[in-house]
């Protein structure tokens, strides 16, 4: 009787030991996810550059001249805005209409009629103040368009107006506006 009664305390501590491995009690395990997005804006458009001409004559005024839409896309939510800046060729006034040849440059103003020619710009859409009616191009960036949040789909739409006085010489002139997409708004 006496070795029936070892044979089964072995048997019972060999079973202890395999018990404690499989059995992990007080232990968690806990995974974190993180994501980072930084922020980003972009501005499109069917061309980067766009060239818009029209054949005039004197005493003439066209308000339509040239359309590009612009699309933002910005995820920022302390929001973002556009700026337009003249940037034509001339070093000393980035803001005319430059005459090829002997030509008078044609300044920046919204003049419709009279002795005076002049050119102007407008931007119409998502956010748009300031340039909504024709305006004078600025000579600085200055903002032409603000968005307060983050924006998936914000159009701008840019249009010119020129007016041709009667004593404005024959010549070609070219003026041209850059936009600049910046963020957050301010």
């Amino acid at each position: 009787m006496k070795k029936i009664a070892i044979t089964g305390i072995s048997v019972a501590l060999a079973a202890v030991p395999v018990a404690g491995v499989f059995a992990a009690t007080g232990t968690t395990v806990t995974d974190t996810i993180e994501v980072t997005i930084n922020s980003a804006c972009t501005i499109t458009t069917t061309n980067a550059a766009n060239t818009y001409s029209a054949t005039m004559t004197n005493g003439q005024l066209k308000s339509d001249l040239g359309s590009t839409q612009m699309t933002i896309a910005c995820n920022d939510a302390a929001g973002w805005h556009v700026t337009a800046v003249g940037s034509g060729s001339d070093a000393s006034n980035k803001t005319a209409m430059n005459a090829s040849g002997s030509g008078t440059d044609i300044a920046t103003g919204i003049a419709t009629s009279g002795g005076t020619s002049n050119w102007a710009m407008k931007v119409t859409g998502t956010g748009a103040t300031g340039f909504t009616s024709f305006a004078a191009v600025p000579s600085s960036a200055t903002d032409v368009a603000t968005g307060s949040g983050a924006a998936a789909d914000a159009t701008l739409t840019t249009t010119y107006q020129v007016f041709i006085s009667a004593t404005q010489p024959a010549a070609t002139y070219t003026g041209q506006v850059t936009y600049t997409l910046a963020h957050p708004a301010s």
